[in-house]
């Protein structure tokens, strides 16, 4: 037989093709016919996550067999076998022998291993051995190899045993010896060790004597400080009340202001330039509505715990009749506190638009669906535009919702584009989606020109001007109001004559125009600042009406995917319901704007994070040669991600999954059969990739619908039934 302790180098072994690695492992094995075949005890481990041999040996020799490398030691992981091949072999045992034919491991497989001579089973080679053969006095029982063990193996496993069972019985009288010993020693260790507690003892004695007198100082000092604490308190009263000082000047300050204020509101409403409720607004008159009271309080009803405020609401939505999934409610929940766009895919009447509507009325917010039209083609039919003719700003639904959620900053505001490719989105919405990125402040909008509005401020200025001058020229205080102005004929007179104007042209209208124009300049500020209360969501269908969406809108978007409601396993969701133990659920949660996410910069890239290594590798080996885009920004939105639905969820292959179908997947849209390597792109997605991802989320359990490897395979099976055409949305 072979020497089996023939080592090789590691360096040097990572240098060799998988001829030259085979060739080393015949050489150390003693393997003549070029296959390495082995037997032994097939186990899948308690997890379901890894199955295979862990002490394999060869069939020629009954050697078991270890790597040709230094210290290698037995075999580091096991020969490993599929965990779906391994069950039905086991057919509900916990183990059984086989025997098999080894091959080199995948070259990914290998270099994840740190291990070049790495061995996996071939599936097709295993045939499984019963149990032993029974033996007599005089003879073995004998059958064919692929039923039971030979002779041979079995003799050699009894010598074997009685050897091992000699060396122990050896080992188990020195160990006897060995105790004995140790005994006699630590008799004498606790003989010296209580002299030694005894020498500590007196030690402590004088240390507790050294502690009272530093606590008598400390006594000392306290006092010292009360003293200087009265003094500093002296000190802060007098600052007080000069601040109250302060303050009753400024409030003097302010109460003029204030009157000054209403007075020319005053002249603006009585001459019908601004409307009653324009007027308190400027006055300081309007009525601020009460504060929403009821509701649960996330800090005192569940103890800023987001993983049981994501119970309460798959709960609390089944109570209003919307049944979602608990993986539904803990990505939509994480995906709305990155603050970024969120993008809901799936056929009509999936429950998009629902899960929006119903999640903001949960959390106490208000949603705003806004349908997009087809005709859709740029920022001015998202946001509107200036009228120069009219000189107004005319607005859209969506900015009216913008607007009104500027007036109620404490309510959260959910504006959902409904059907948002149903125009190409990259047209009109790529500014506002450039401005959403702002992640260091709130992101500014500019409407119009600060000029279009000053310009207005000072034709009202001039009107103000005529109509007052008119009044004092011919003393007519009387005229308090627009329809007085228009009754007095001096006045009305004096006006035409100041304005320039003939006897066919309307002061009424002029009226009208200027009043419509104030309107617009106060409902309308030419800035607008998006506020922290706005989450922004689109809703969008794939079918022949609709368009595609851009790398541009993809890079900067988290999607997620919904299928049809009936294929919803309603009896699970009630299942996960009951489990939470909860009691009345009829109450909605009141979430203040920072619990439902503080917009912030993404956490930084790191080479040494796990998450970075994994996403950096994965774009090298398959996410570029497939030309899918993958940038930076993505993976720190990955980070952020992470980060937030850890607070729901820790399960960090649960995150990998999602991430995955939120961000790559849905750019997998390109001809499957361009080569890449030795093989085209779509083998290389269904024979590498898949099994790259595969061994990243062994264990992880997820139902099919938000399984990252079911959507692959869909991916696959679409693409051979399309020509190779690979893409995520058909």
């Amino acid at each position: 037989m072979e020497d089996m302790s023939l080592n090789y180098d590691k360096n040097y072994a990572e240098g060799l093709d998988d001829e030259a690695l085979y060739k080393c492992l015949y050489e150390a094995w003693g393997i003549q016919d070029r296959r390495i075949r082995v037997w032994g005890r097939l186990e899948v481990n308690a997890q379901g996550n890894w199955s295979g041999i862990k002490q394999a040996k060869l069939l020629q020799t009954n050697e078991p067999i270890e790597y040709p490398l230094p210290n290698s030691g037995e075999l580091q992981s096991g020969v490993f076998l599929s965990p779906n091949n391994a069950r039905t072999l086991l057919n509900g045992k916990n183990s059984v022998f086989i025997r098999c034919e080894l091959t080199l491991a995948s070259h990914q497989q290998r270099q994840h291993k740190d291990n070049p001579f790495l061995l996996s089973i071939k599936p097709d080679s295993v045939e499984l051995l019963t149990e032993l053969p029974k033996f007599s006095t005089d003879e073995v029982m004998h059958s064919d190899l692929s039923t039971f063990i030979s002779d041979h193996i079995y003799r050699h496993f009894l010598t074997t045993l009685e050897n091992e069972t000699r060396e122990a019985e050896e080992k188990a009288r020195y160990k006897i010896e060995q105790i004995e010993a140790e005994y006699e020693e630590l008799r004498q260790s606790l003989t010296d060790q209580t002299e030694d507690i005894d020498s500590e003892l007196t030690t402590l004695k004088t240390e507790r004597e050294a502690l009272q007198g530093r606590l008598s100082e400390f006594e000392a000092k306290q006092k010292i400080v009360k003293n200087n604490i009265e003094l500093e308190q002296s000190a802060l009263n007098a600052i007080i009340e000069k601040q109250q000082q302060i303050e009753g000047e400024m409030s003097k300050k302010i109460e003029r202001l204030k009157q000054y204020v209403e007075e020319k509101a005053g002249f603006l409403k009585d001459f019908e330039f601004i409307d009653e409720d324009v007027y308190a607004e400027l006055s300081g008159e309007k009525q601020v509505g009460e504060n929403v009271v009821g509701g649960l309080s996330f800090v005192d009803d569940f103890e800023s715990d987001y993983s049981q405020l994501t119970s309460y609401l798959q709960a609390y939505l089944r109570e209003q009749g919307q049944y979602y999934s608990r993986h539904i409610i803990e990505n939509y929940l994480t995906l709305i506190r990155t603050n970024d766009l969120v993008i809901l895919a799936g056929d009509s009447g999936s429950g998009k638009t629902s899960l929006v509507q119903s999640f903001a009325e949960a959390v106490g917010g208000v949603a705003k669906i806004i349908p997009v039209k087809p005709n859709w083609t740029s920022s001015e039919d998202l946001l509107g535009y200036y009228n120069p003719l009219e000189k107004k700003y005319l607005a859209t639904p969506f900015l009216e919702a913008l607007l009104e959620a500027n007036q109620n900053p404490e309510i959260p505001y959910f504006i959902c584009l409904d059907e948002m490719n149903l125009a190409r989105v990259e047209y009109y919405f790529a500014d506002f989606l450039s401005k959403l990125e702002e992640r260091k402040q709130q992101p500014e909008i500019q409407l119009y020109s600060d000029d279009e509005a000053a310009h207005v401020l000072s034709e009202l200025r001039g009107v103000v001007s005529i109509i007052s001058g008119a009044k004092d020229k011919y003393n007519k205080n009387g005229v308090v109001d627009f329809v007085a102005l228009m009754q007095d004929e001096d006045v009305n007179t004096e006006m035409k004559r100041a304005f320039g104007f003939s006897d066919k042209d309307s002061l009424i209208k002029y009226h009208g125009d200027v009043r419509r124009m104030l309107a617009g300049v106060i409902g309308i500020p030419s800035t607008i600042t998006i506020p922290n209360n706005i989450r922004i969501i689109g809703a969008i269908n794939i079918d022949e009406t609709t368009h595609y969406l851009s790398p541009k809108i993809l890079d900067r978007a988290h999607i997620m995917k919904f299928k049809s409601p009936l294929l919803t396993d309603w009896h699970a969701i009630e299942q996960e319901i009951e489990s939470y133990g909860l009691g009345d659920v009829t109450k909605l949660v009141r979430l203040t704007v920072d619990e439902l996410g503080v917009r912030e910069p993404y956490p930084v890239f790191s080479p040494a994070d796990e998450f970075c290594r994994l996403f950096t590798a994965l774009n090298k080996e398959h996410f570029h040669p497939l030309g899918v885009e993958f940038g930076m920004r993505t993976i720190r939105q990955g980070l952020n991600y992470r980060a937030l639905f850890k607070d729901v969820n820790q399960d960090d292959s649960l995150i990998l999954n999602n991430f995955l179908l939120h961000k790559v997947l849905p750019k997998f849209t390109f001809d499957g059969s361009k080569p890449i390597g030795n093989a085209d792109k779509l083998t290389h997605i269904e024979r590498v990739f898949f099994t790259q991802i595969e061994e990243q989320l062994l264990g992880l359990a997820v139902a099919d619908e938000f399984s990252v490897l079911e959507a692959i395979k869909e991916i696959v099976v679409s693409a051979k039934a399309n020509e190779d055409v690979v893409n995520y949305w058909s």
